[in-house]
């Protein structure tokens, strides 16, 4: 038994290069990519025969993606961190990944129908799983944090400064538009982003200008963040390749 368990905890972690973990990753991914037309069609579906086959056809990849979980979790034991029979188990239900699966999978036998189902939409996250882009940006998330940790205190900054002052500058203009501090917190969010929905904009040549500060800077603050997580992926890749790079024959 333990030979079996073994067989498919790296069957199901990719570590054995074999046919059957081919074929089943692959099957995994195609019940991933084929959920997606799932919910597309019920969505839009009128005719019951059609409704009916893909309530079957998303109950059968259901159950697939609930097995899989619950072998996942069977064999995590196999790994040295999560070893404790109880514990180790309800630790590695608690990886961002299991969250995601568990998420995927629980709309369905949990929840029931109504808004809750659109859940389901965690099923195309899973798709990390079989990637190596979650481990890089979380490598590149650690490399970069103390960059990340200031640009983010930068842009928490502008957000509160740039709020409290275009709710003081037009609140006195336009009373029923900027009612309070949080209408102000809504028309920064979108101003330093650059969205700009129109919803909510100054009137004041003092809010203005205020505006247009504010958009400069979160201009900067984001072009910042974004030249530091570009050099860490950068980075992350040039290390990836050496790490991979087959030595020259002598």
């Amino acid at each position: 038994m333990h030979k079996i368990k073994r067989y498919i905890y790296h069957t199901l972690q990719f570590r054995y290069r074999s046919k059957v973990a081919y074929v089943l990753n692959g099957f995994i991914i195609l019940l991933i990519l084929l959920s997606v037309p799932v919910d597309v069609i019920e969505s839009v579906g009128t005719n019951p025969r059609w409704m009916r086959a893909v309530l079957h056809l998303d109950l059968w990849i259901s159950l697939i993606f609930l097995a899989e979980y619950l072998l996942r979790l069977w064999t995590c034991s196999e790994d040295p961190r999560y070893a404790h029979p109880i514990k180790g188990r309800l630790k590695y239900m608690f990886t961002p990944l299991m969250l995601i699966d568990f998420f995927a999978i629980s709309p369905f036998f949990i929840l029931g129908a109504g808004f809750l189902r659109t859940l389901r939409v965690f099923r195309i996250l899973m798709l990390m799983r079989y990637t190596n882009a979650i481990q890089l940006m979380n490598n590149v998330i650690t490399e970069k944090k103390s960059e990340l940790m200031i640009c983010g205190a930068f842009i928490l900054m502008l957000w509160v400064w740039s709020s409290f002052m275009i709710f003081r500058v037009e609140h006195a203009a336009q009373p029923l538009v900027f009612k309070n501090i949080t209408d102000a917190l809504w028309w920064s969010v979108v101003t330093f982003t650059t969205i700009g929905y129109g919803d909510i904009y100054p009137v004041t040549y003092i809010g203005k200008a205020l505006a247009a500060v504010t958009v400069a800077l979160g201009l900067v603050l984001f072009a910042i963040t974004t030249a530091v997580l570009t050099a860490g992926i950068v980075q992350e890749m040039k290390k990836y390749e050496d790490q991979n790079q087959t030595p020259p024959e002598v």
